[in-house]
Parts: C-alpha cells; structure tokens; sequence
C-alpha cells in the first residue's frame, strides 16, 4: 500500500503540465474562432454603408451612379457593381472592341417613327434608355448606320452634304433626288442618342454653312429644330442651293491656317472646303455627300500666267483677222440666251402649275443636249432651240468664244492634293483620324470611273468607306427603311 501511493502521486503531478498546455491550447482557439468569427466573417462589405458625406454634390453622385446602374425591378444595388463605376483605376471602364455589326436597313431606324411633315416622334422614352445604356458604358459609342454604311463606334458625327443645284440635275434624279437624300439624312439624326452629338455642313459652289457653330448634343429639341432647319433645302425652285439655307445659319470663310502647314499654292473644291469646315468639330465619323470629285486649283508661275496671255493675245487677233465683230457677236448670243432662258422658265412654270417638279439647270445650254430634250418631250413639250442668227461661225456652228483677254491664274490640281490636305487637315485638327464615309451621287449613265478611283482611296485612307449613290438607291433605301416602321 505504501507504495502504491507515491507512484499515483507522481503520475498526478506528472500530468499538470500537459493539462495547463492543452487549456492554454483550448483559450487560444477560442480567441481566435471569436476574432475571426466578428472581425472577417462578419465584418461589413465596402460600399454597402450609406456614405456620410458633408457634400451635396458627392451624395448626388453617388445617387445618380445607383439608379443608373440598378435594373429595373431591382431592390438593390451590386456593391461590385458600383465599385466599377466609381473606380479611378487605369482602364476600369474599358469595354472590348466592338465587332464590325451588319446594322444596315432596319436596325438604322430602330425605335422611331416620323409623322407627316417628318417632325420627330415617339423619341423621348428612347432617349431615356439610350442615356442609361450609354452612361454605363461611359463614352456613348454606338454602331451607326447611314445608306448602307456602318460605323461601329460613334460617338460624334459630322454630315457634309452637297446642295449645289448640279445635284438635281435630270441625269441624277431632279427635285425627287434631294427630297428622299434630306429625309434619310434627317431619320438618322432622330435615332440618334443624347450621348453622341452631330452637325451637319451644307456646300454649293459658293459657300458653306453650318447648322450649329459647334456639335449639338443629340436631344429631342435638338433634333426638333434640325430637323425644322433642313426643310427648305433645295424644296422649291425659287430658293436652291445655297439661297435656300436660313439665313441665320453659321458661315464658313476657307482661311489657311499655318498651324496646319497646308499648302498656300493649292485652292482647295468646295466640297473638300466643307470636310475642312466639318473636321473643325473634332468629330469621329464624317459621311460626306458630293456630286463631284473635284480636286481643286493650283496656282501657276508667273512666268505660266503671261505664256496663256501671249496665246489669248495671238487667239483674238485671229479672229479680228477673219473679220469677227466681237461687240456684235457679244450682243447677238446674249439675246438668244435671254430667249432661251425665257421659254425654259415658261416650261418650268407649267409644270409646277400641274404640280409636277420642275428642272433644274446651272448653265442653259443643258437644256439642248439630247438626253434634255428626251426628258422635254416625255414632260409634254416640244425640244428647244437656240438661235445663233448674227454669232455663227462659218460652218454654222454658235461661237461660244470669250472674248475677254482674261486668263485664268490657276490650272487643275491633281488627286494627290486632296488626300495630302486631308491627311494635314486630320492630324492638325484632331491629332488623330476621324472616319471619313463617301458617298458619290451620280446617274445612272454618267461616266465616273476616275472619281470614284480617288474618292474610294480618300476614304480608306481615312478609315472610312465609299459609295456611289443614285436616285434608284435611295429609293430602295427609303422603301426598306419605310417597311419596318
């Protein structure tokens, strides 16, 4: 028995500081469960409190990024959600480039509908929704589509479209041509959002003139006044071209400017002129409407401009030597024009009386080519002539000879010009390239091989496309867009 008890003892004794390490064991896990349980498992997310802020401005913000952001239906806001939109970090709002999308015909005209006098409508829920969308993107690019041609990321865009009275001409269209080209120009600025804004630029022979001074958000007043502005272009004989645009619209005066380091020998064509006027905006997407793929005026050497005057001289006193009367001729051909130009109008008259549309021409001797007086019998009446009584050669043929000893200053530059001052033109204005669309309208039997060979490369070299356009296209354009709404 004595023993026995000092070896129980012992093992007691023994055991002491196996028990004190498993308790101290046993309150260390305990303390830690109780940390990590309180301090991690449940510690309050980010963005979940309600900030407390002192600024109005931030808590308007912070509103403002909510409601954008919520679905609708929804209850509540995805903290990841919202920690993305307010992100300062390099790149956070980045979306993926956007694949080329095949939005031609319907998808241009998604969501709007126009009355009777082509005023907008049913724009302003679209609007809302566009803004959302738009605003949680963060840039408002969208795929825009105009007759066929695609942008797939546009954000601010630019129209240059030709009013010149050429562009009525019978061979492309007449009145009927212009009409159909402003309506397709006017549906697409009703489509588009509030996030991206536009101008438009209208061109003749003689001048320039803008809708707004600057872009013009796309709102539904906006497009209400637009859409009011282009009405009267080219709508009625007495008022084309340029004397149709309202009067309190923006002119535009060609100045070269320096800063750009363009050319000071090379006088730029009117339209080229109006894509200045338009990159001016800084947008990103031009589509530039022309009937003529002009290239402009080089001006010559002095030492050029007397050899013409020398061959002007030589010419006239040829003349002088066969025994032409310059004076008699001068008053005999202008007489006959006059004649000329009166029955044309008496045409024009009548036809507008029958409530047809009338024909337009910028120099009177149109009217005795052959395809002219096909279109005068067609329209009823009688082909035209010209008197050439006193200012007929021998032959008998009109003199059509300029008396004056004027010569011009210039000769024609070449295609080469062009797109070297376009490219100046991109990189001054913009740093960088805004896509340039183009669209040639011609007839159906004009011959425009060469032009559309350089408008085609001015438009890939500017990251855009190219189109001939004619009346039978737009037509075809207009009754697709017509049959989706």
């Amino acid at each position: 028995m004595s023993t026995s008890r000092p070896n129980l003892y012992k093992r007691i004794t023994a055991s002491v500081p196996l028990l004190v390490t498993v308790i101290v064991h046993i309150v260390l896990i305990a303390v830690a469960g109780y940390f990590v349980s309180e301090k991690i498992i449940n510690r309050p997310r980010p963005f979940e409190a309600t900030v407390s802020s002192d600024s109005a401005a931030d808590q308007k913000l912070e509103n403002k990024l909510r409601t954008a952001r919520q679905p609708a239906g929804s209850a509540s806001t995805s903290p990841v959600e919202l920690s993305r939109i307010v992100s300062t970090a390099e790149n956070a709002l980045q979306m993926p480039v956007m694949p080329d999308l095949n939005t031609e015909g319907a998808s241009s005209l998604a969501g709007t509908g126009f009355d009777k006098n082509m005023g907008v409508a049913n724009t302003a829920l679209s609007d809302v929704t566009t803004t959302i969308n738009s605003d949680a993107l963060g840039r408002g690019f969208m795929p825009l589509t105009f007759i066929g041609v695609t942008n797939p990321r546009t954000n601010k865009v630019a129209f240059v479209v030709d009013i010149s009275p050429s562009l009525m001409d019978i061979r492309k269209g007449g009145f009927r041509a212009f009409e159909i080209l402003r309506q397709e120009i006017s549906r697409l600025v009703s489509t588009l959002p509030p996030a991206t804004a536009f101008n438009v630029v209208l061109f003749d022979g003689n001048s320039v003139r803008l809708f707004a001074s600057e872009l013009q958000p796309s709102t539904v007043a906006n497009k209400t006044e637009f859409i009011e502005w282009i009405k009267p272009i080219n709508a009625d004989l007495a008022s084309i071209g340029g004397r149709s645009i309202p009067s309190a619209s923006p002119r535009w005066n060609y100045r070269p400017d320096e800063s750009l380091k363009l050319d000071p020998e090379y006088g730029p064509a009117a339209w080229v002129q109006a894509i200045h006027a338009a990159l001016e905006q800084k947008p990103d997407t031009l589509f530039v409407i022309t009937g003529s793929g002009a290239s402009g005026q080089i001006r010559i050497s002095e030492e050029s401009i007397a050899r013409r005057q020398r061959e002007r001289e030589r010419e006239i006193a040829e003349l002088k030597r066969q025994g032409y009367d310059f004076d008699a001729i001068n008053a005999a051909r202008s007489k006959a024009m006059a004649a000329l130009r009166a029955e044309f109008n008496e045409i024009n008259r009548k036809l507008v009386a029958q409530n047809k549309d009338p024909f337009v021409v910028t120099d009177i001797r149109r009217v005795l080519e052959p395809d002219f007086q096909t279109a005068l019998r067609r329209a009823g009446f009688p082909p035209l002539k010209l008197d050439t009584t006193g200012w007929a050669d021998k032959q008998g043929k009109p003199i059509w000879t300029n008396f004056s000893n004027h010569v011009g200053k210039t000769r024609n530059a070449e295609f080469s010009d062009v797109i070297s001052h376009v490219s100046k033109l991109q990189y001054g204005l913009l740093r960088g390239n805004a896509a340039l669309n183009i669209f040639l309208f011609t007839g159906p039997d004009e011959k425009v091989e060469t032009s559309e060979r350089n408008l085609s490369a001015l438009a890939s070299r500017n990251s855009g496309a190219f189109r001939l356009l004619t009346t039978k296209r737009l037509e075809e354009f207009a009754r697709r867009e017509a049959s989706v709404q």
